[in-house]
């Protein structure tokens, strides 16, 4: 099952499809050096989700201030609707005992588990869901009242602050870890009396949509009654 997720940006059409080659060819590259983290590389390299990675090359963001996108504008149901679906729901998958150890996890007893008439397996989601769902809260919390209102939400005001709070964090470690190094440009625009950054750089993309179609096709459904501690489940004292 195929489905379309615009991604606001547009193939740079001087990079060949497997997007190994630089935007200028006369440039050189060598191996880059070994990391002091270089030997956690077997563990993430083995993310069951790793299949569903494909590079789309090179591509141009975009990254003007007044453009438009399905995913930016003011609260709609169209708009609603592009966000969930690339972040609605945890979209839950499943990974086997032997999934787990190879991604560097120990098992523990506190970990969720399917029950065996729904397959087992531990329960998982992929990280860039997470993020999604995180930027869209920010998103709507940046209308206010909008979307939000205390006396409906399932959180208090200050749960919902931690929340907000949570995924602000998560966002920066993620943004600090990747550590984007692309060169931003900057113009003399008329009218204005400093200089204007140039936002529409090129990047190395994945393929998101292949991921999500990845995500779909291993979702496991199960009902939320089903979802209860197995016997042998010990519940953490705090959550991690």
């Amino acid at each position: 099952m195929h489905k379309e997720y615009y991604s606001q940006y547009s193939p740079f059409d001087g990079v060949d499809d497997d997007g190994t080659k630089l935007l200028d060819s006369s440039i050189a590259t060598s191996p880059p050096p070994k990391s002091r983290f270089l030997h956690l590389w077997p563990w993430l390299s083995h993310a069951p989700a790793n299949e569903a990675i494909e590079s789309i090359g090179i591509v141009k963001f975009n990254g003007s201030f007044e453009d438009t996108s399905i995913y930016r504008g003011s609260p709609s149901p169209e708009l609603d609707a592009a966000w969930d679906g690339i972040s609605l729901n945890a979209r839950p998958i499943r990974m086997t005992l032997e999934q787990l150890l190879r991604t560097g996890e120990n098992p523990s007893p506190a970990m969720v588990r399917y029950p065996d008439e729904y397959g087992g397996g531990y329960m998982a989601t992929i990280e860039v869901i997470h993020q999604l769902h995180c930027l869209d809260m920010l998103r709507r919390a940046s209308w206010g009242d909008h979307y939000y209102d205390h006396a409906n939400m399932h959180e208090s005001p200050q749960e919902f602050r931690t929340h907000l709070d949570h995924c602000i964090e998560m966002l920066r470690q993620f943004t600090m870890c990747t550590g984007d190094v692309t060169m931003i440009t900057n113009d003399w625009v008329e009218g204005m009396t400093k200089p204007f950054a140039d936002f529409n750089v090129r990047h190395e993309c994945r393929n998101f949509e292949k991921v999500l179609d990845w995500v779909d096709e291993h979702r496991v459904f199960v009902p939320k009654s089903k979802m209860v501690r197995l016997d042998d489940n010990v519940d953490l004292p705090s959550p991690p």
